[in-house]
């Protein structure tokens, strides 16, 4: 019987030295990755405004534009393949206005770039804001939705998120 006993607590406690000694994380969760959004909203520069396409407009000013730059980045998207982004689409968005029959979104660009262990989406676009005060702008980036979707590489399984696209927008002084 001290035979028995002796060797129940020698396999137990071998069991408990080597499992303290593995180098591998037993529970692991890589299907979430971490995102953070940023968005500006500031005035074009005199050279930007010189760019600026204003036919078609009475009496344009500088004042009466606005570049919006948001930056999306995932983070932990080594464990995640296929991943997929839907931004928001500001150009209909801004251009689809209640009670506002003006052209708003003027023009914009983007890029995504993939780095080790992060994904980085950029957009950046011209607003043409005249007789809108900040908290219409705001409105409308905030009430925007990011769509995301990706394969954990380990498990195959599928996962996907949707998160405010507005959640830190920043006025830059005029």
């Amino acid at each position: 019987m001290k035979k028995r006993a002796f060797g129940v607590v020698y396999t137990l406690l071998t069991l408990f030295i080597l499992g303290a000694c593995s180098t591998e994380d037993v529970v692991t969760n890589h299907s979430n990755p971490k995102v953070s959004v940023f968005t500006t909203v500031k005035a074009l520069t005199k050279k930007e405004f010189s760019e600026v396409g204003t036919s078609g407009l009475t009496s344009p000013s500088k004042k009466d534009f606005h570049k919006v730059h948001m930056t999306l980045t995932l983070r932990g998207t080594d464990y995640l393949s296929d991943i997929q982004v839907k931004l928001p689409n500001y150009k209909k968005d801004f251009n689809n206005m209640k009670d506002d029959q003006q052209t708003r979104y003027w023009f914009g660009s983007g890029a995504d770039e993939e780095q080790e262990n992060k994904n980085i989406y950029t957009r950046e676009f011209v607003l043409y804001t005249k007789g809108l005060n900040d908290k219409q702008i705001k409105d409308i980036l905030a009430t925007a939705k990011v769509k995301t979707s990706w394969v954990v590489k380990d498990t195959k399984a599928k996962d996907q998120s949707e998160f405010p696209a507005g959640k830190n927008i920043k006025f830059e002084a005029k």
